[in-house]
C-alpha cells in the first residue's frame, strides 16, 4: 500500500513539475513575443522602410536621368513674352512638352521600381537593447520592395533673387509614389517623394506678378493595380 501511495505521489509530482515547466516556457515565449513586438519590430520596420526609400529614390533618379539626359533646355519649357520696351510681360509654360516629360518619367519610374530585387540590411540589436556594445551587430534582414498604386509626376517652379534686377528661375520635377515594404512576418507601406531639378535660367528684368505658371496638378499618372 505504501509503495502504491509513494508511486502515486511521485507521479503527481512529475505532473506538477511538467505543468510548471510548460507554464515557464509559455511565459518566456509570451514575454519574448511581447519584447520582439514592442522593441525589435519597430526597429526592423524603420530600417526596412529607410532601405526601401533609398532603393526607390535610386530608381527615380535613374529614371529621370534616362528621360532627361541633360537635353531639356529652359527655352523649350518656358517662353518669355516681352513688350516693346523689353520688359517681361508673361512667362508661359510649354504644357504639351511638360505633359510628355511627366508621362515618360512616370512610366520609366514604374518600370524601374518593378526591377528592384530583394535586398538585405543589418539590424543593429543595440538599438532595441539600448546597448552601445551591440550597436554594430545584428542579423541580416531580407527586404522586399513592390510598387503600389500610381506614380504622380508634377512640376514645381521657383524664383530666387540672383542680383540687381535679376531672378533665378528653377524648374523641378516632383515625383511621388508608394511602395510596399516586405520583411519577415509583416509588411508596411512607404510614401516616397523626390524632387529633381530639370533646368534653370537667369531672368533679367522684373518678373511680373501675373504669369502663366507651370501646371500645379499632377500631369503624369500611371495607374497600376494595388497589391494587397
Amino acid at each position: 500500500m505504501k509503495k502504491l501511495l509513494k508511486a502515486h505521489k511521485k507521479k503527481k509530482n512529475k505532473k506538477v513539475l511538467t505543468a510548471i515547466i510548460l507554464i515557464l516556457i509559455f511565459s518566456m515565449s509570451l514575454g519574448s513575443f511581447i519584447f520582439v513586438d514592442r522593441k525589435i519590430k519597430p526597429v526592423v520596420q524603420a530600417i526596412a522602410e529607410s532601405k526601401a526609400q533609398e532603393l526607390a529614390n535610386r530608381s527615380i533618379n535613374k529614371s529621370v536621368g534616362e528621360i532627361l539626359k541633360g537635353k531639356i533646355k529652359y527655352e523649350e519649357l518656358i517662353s518669355l513674352k516681352t513688350d516693346v520696351d523689353g520688359n517681361i510681360t508673361m512667362i508661359q509654360a510649354n504644357t504639351i512638352l511638360m505633359n510628355k516629360i511627366a508621362s515618360d518619367v512616370a512610366i520609366e519610374v514604374q518600370q524601374q521600381l518593378k526591377q528592384i530585387k530583394t535586398t538585405s540590411a543589418n539590424v543593429p540589436l543595440g538599438t532595441a537593447f539600448k546597448s552601445s556594445i551591440l550597436a554594430k551587430y545584428g542579423p541580416k534582414l531580407k527586404i522586399g520592395v513592390q510598387p503600389v498604386g500610381i506614380v504622380n509626376v508634377d512640376f514645381k517652379t521657383e524664383f530666387d533673387s540672383s542680383g540687381i534686377n535679376q531672378t533665378r528661375h528653377r524648374i523641378y520635377l516632383i515625383i511621388k509614389t508608394k511602395v510596399r515594404v516586405i520583411i519577415p512576418f509583416t509588411s508596411s507601406y512607404k510614401e516616397v517623394l523626390s524632387q529633381m531639378p530639370v533646368c534653370e535660367t537667369i531672368v533679367v528684368g522684373k518678373v511680373p506678378q501675373n504669369y502663366v505658371s507651370i501646371p500645379k496638378e499632377e500631369v503624369g499618372n500611371i495607374v497600376e493595380p494595388t497589391i494587397d
